[in-house]
This record gives C-alpha cells, sequence and structure tokens, in this order.
C-alpha cells in the first residue's frame, strides 16, 4: 500500500504516527527545559506552575510536564493533532484549543485560562520558523505577551542560518511502537540568496510506515523561514521580549557560540 502527499500533510496527516516517531527523547527535551526553568526564572518556583505550548501538536510536551506536576495547556492550527493530544493528556479538553501562532488571542480567551497566569512557554524543534516572515515573528510574540505573566520565561528551539555556509542536509528519524515502525528521511535545501527564495530553507520529508499489514510511504514538502543571528536579534528588538540567553539542546548556555540547533531564551 503506498500514499504520496507533497504537502505538509504527508507529515501530520496521522497524528499517531508523528507521535511515534518523535516521542523518543521528548523526557531528555523536557529535562533541558526544566534546566532553562530553574537558572533563568526570577520567580520562586512552583511545582504545579503552568506551561504552555503554542503549536504543540500531539501534546508530547505536554504529557510528560503534566506527569511531573505541571499545570498545561496548549494550542494548534491543526484539529486531528488536538484530538490526539486530548486522548492522551490529563487536562480540561478547553485547555487545547484551535489557533494560529499568529492569531490566538481571542480563541484563548474563550478557554477559561487567565492571561497573566503564564509564567513558562516552550517552542521548540524550529516549530517557530513554519511562520513565513519576520513580521509573523513580530506578531507572535506581541500576542504572547498578552497571555503570559509579566517575567515570564519563554524558550524557543531554533536553528540559525550562516549565509556563508550554505550546504544542503540530510537527516533520519526513527520510532517503534508496538508492531508499527516509523521512519523519516529528510532533506534540507538551503537558502538561495539574491533571489525570492533567499530566506527559505525547503524541506523534503519522506516517512516509510512499516506494519503486519504492509508499507506505506508518505511525502512531504514545505519552507521554514530563515534568519541568522543578526536577523534573530533585529526581530527580537521589535517584539515585548528581551534576549535573556542561548542555550544548547540541554538546556546549558552557549555563551557567543551558535549551534546548528539551540534553545533562546526570552522575557516577557
Amino acid at each position: 500500500m503506498v500514499a504520496r502527499n507533497t504537502g505538509p500533510d504527508g507529515l501530520y496527516a496521522d497524528p499517531s504516527l508523528y507521535d511515534i516517531l518523535y516521542t523518543p527523547g521528548t523526557a531528555a527535551e523536557v529535562d533541558a527545559f526544566e534546566r532553562v526553568e530553574r537558572r533563568y526564572t526570577a520567580q520562586p518556583l512552583r511545582h504545579d506552575r503552568w506551561w504552555f505550548e503554542p503549536a504543540c501538536g500531539t501534546g508530547r510536551y505536554l504529557r510528560i510536564a503534566r506527569g511531573r506536576g505541571r499545570r498545561v495547556a496548549g494550542f494548534d492550527r491543526d484539529e486531528r493533532q488536538l484530538q490526539y493530544a486530548a486522548g492522551r493528556l490529563d487536562c480540561p479538553r478547553r485547555h487545547l484549543f484551535a489557533a494560529d501562532m499568529a492569531d490566538f488571542t481571542a480563541a484563548f480567551a474563550k478557554t477559561g485560562l487567565r492571561a497573566g497566569n503564564l509564567t513558562f512557554a516552550f517552542n521548540p524543534v524550529n516549530t517557530l520558523r513554519h511562520l513565513p516572515s519576520d513580521a509573523a515573528f513580530v506578531r507572535h510574540f506581541a500576542e504572547m505577551a498578552r497571555v503570559m505573566a509579566p517575567g515570564g520565561l519563554y524558550v524557543v528551539g531554533l536553528s540559525l542560518v550562516d549565509y556563508r555556509r550554505l550546504v544542503a542536509d540530510e537527516d533520519t528519524w526513527v520510532g517503534v511502537r508496538g508492531r508499527c515502525r516509523v521512519t523519516q528521511l529528510v532533506n534540507y535545501l538551503p537558502p538561495e540568496p539574491g533571489t525570492a527564495r533567499a530566506r527559505r530553507e525547503q524541506v523534503i520529508s519522506h516517512l516509510t510506515v512499516t506494519r503486519p499489514r504492509g508499507q506505506e510511504h508518505f511525502d512531504a514538502t514545505y519552507d521554514l523561514h530563515c534568519c541568522d543571528r543578526a536577523q534573530w536579534r533585529r526581530i527580537l528588538a521589535r517584539s515585548p521580549l528581551t534576549h535573556l540567553a542561548s542555550c544548547d539542546g540541554g538546556g546549558r548556555p552557549l555563551g557567543n557560540r551558535v549551534l546548528p540547533y539551540q534553545l533562546e531564551v526570552l522575557q516577557f
């Protein structure tokens, strides 16, 4: 059995496959968020504090945070992902709501959550880069400022581009749950300076799903918005956020180094 899809739905059409593929290692990522929160928060930490995730997908981070005693909430624009998350997450259904990253405060107002109660938020694995422009990044940060507590932290997982060293790259991910094995081969085509794609990285994903009944294939192609460090800092300068630190994937400070992927620690 073969399925083909050349849009982003080829990756997100079946939430269970996405969850199988990306859940391994999530606990270690949550460890990193906790490390960042302990180091940089200006407020006394409570074990039952709120964690908030824009574009939460299947809720894999929220599940672990909830299991560690946090109160959690999040949103995603894909109702299929939210339904899957709600079925596996112990929180009120209204705390998982449908919205877009650049326009979500109206939907937030209907959840019963109180703006200003949220002290910690996170947006990992380049999810922010699905927004199409610097202006959309700024709109998202303005929306976040309307719901976060003053002094609250926002941890953004980001790959910054180096325009002096633009090369194609490839990555492979594997996840197994029961008798289902999901393999993802991902190709990254760099931006093309001087063209309409000067700030666009193209991502080409191929999923191979192997079950006892046979094998399926799902293709997806989409773009991610690109920033180098200077462009990223200019975006932050237009936002309500202050840059506190850059950390590695484990939540340890980088100083002036830039890694292929890092956690940007921001404060409202």
